[in-house]
């Protein structure tokens, strides 16, 4: 974040020696500055404290039938050498209240995306019609959004990213955003005055604690305080659903909100 305030990546790291009071002054003052910026590193924190309670807790237990089943079918996918398909972030229930008559028509396009790579999700919504990936994120999306000449793309103080607002709402000032981040690259710090909803497109993205990969969905409150940085290697593309413009924190908070 800045040179006093660590990254999330950072702060994960200083997490066992900041519960232990082992850190130094400094490190300790930025771990605390960053913990009150940022939610999803505080997540963390109290997962991180809970952890002995329901570790005891759980060896104290008789473990019940569903754990033990749970556990052999685990197992017996560690040993096929079995992984995790499809997206490992989801839309929060109530975000599907989009899809209803009079929801939400940016963040709509966001779900019908999340659903084209989850098959999970589309067997709970079989009544929704999921927009199918492409191997090329453009070809994707063509149809299902305006024309491209009436696309506005930026590029200026995006830390060799560039963004594209193509669809806004002028009376709520809401905004539909197709984003590139080059490989290895971050995007600079940034709050937001509204609800941001993101999907990832291709490649994939830290953001925070959350490790993002094609399909995969996050969300963001008002007020939220992050810099995703692409992995490195391809470029990552997202779609942005922004209810309100973002804000740069630093020097680029000189040029004013962004959408």
């Amino acid at each position: 974040m800045t040179v006093l305030i660590p990254t999330c990546e950072r702060v994960v790291e200083l997490l066992t020696e900041y519960e232990d009071r082992a850190l130094g002054p400094l490190d300790w003052l930025g771990v605390r500055l960053h913990l009150a910026l940022c939610p999803p590193c505080q997540t963390v924190l109290d997962a991180f404290e809970q952890a002995p309670a329901r570790l005891r807790l759980a060896l104290d237990g008789d473990d019940p039938p569903e754990a033990e089943s749970a556990l052999a079918g685990a197992l017996a996918a560690l040993r096929e050498g079995r992984a995790p398909r499809g997206p490992q972030h989801h839309p929060e229930p109530e975000a599907w209240a989009a899809l209803d008559s009079g929801g939400d028509p940016l963040r709509a396009v966001l779900l019908r995306l999340h659903l084209g790579h989850c098959e999970s999700c589309r067997e709970s919504r079989r009544e929704i019609q999921p927009i199918l990936p492409a191997p090329d994120p453009m070809e994707t999306l063509r149809p299902h959004l305006p024309p491209e000449t009436q696309w506005q793309w930026f590029r200026h103080g995006l830390g060799g990213g560039r963004v594209a607002v193509v669809q806004r709402d002028a009376a709520t000032g809401a905004s539909l955003n197709l984003a590139c981040l080059p490989g290895g690259r971050s995007t600079p710090v940034h709050s937001h005055d509204g609800l941001e909803c993101a999907l990832v497109l291709s490649g994939a993205l830290q953001d925070g604690p959350a490790h993002l990969r094609a399909g995969d969905w996050i969300a963001h409150n008002r007020g939220h305080l992050h810099g995703p940085t692409a992995d490195p290697g391809d470029d990552c593309w997202a779609l942005v659903a922004l209810e309100q413009p973002i804000r740069f924190t630093g020097w680029r908070g000189a040029l004013g909100r962004f959408r």
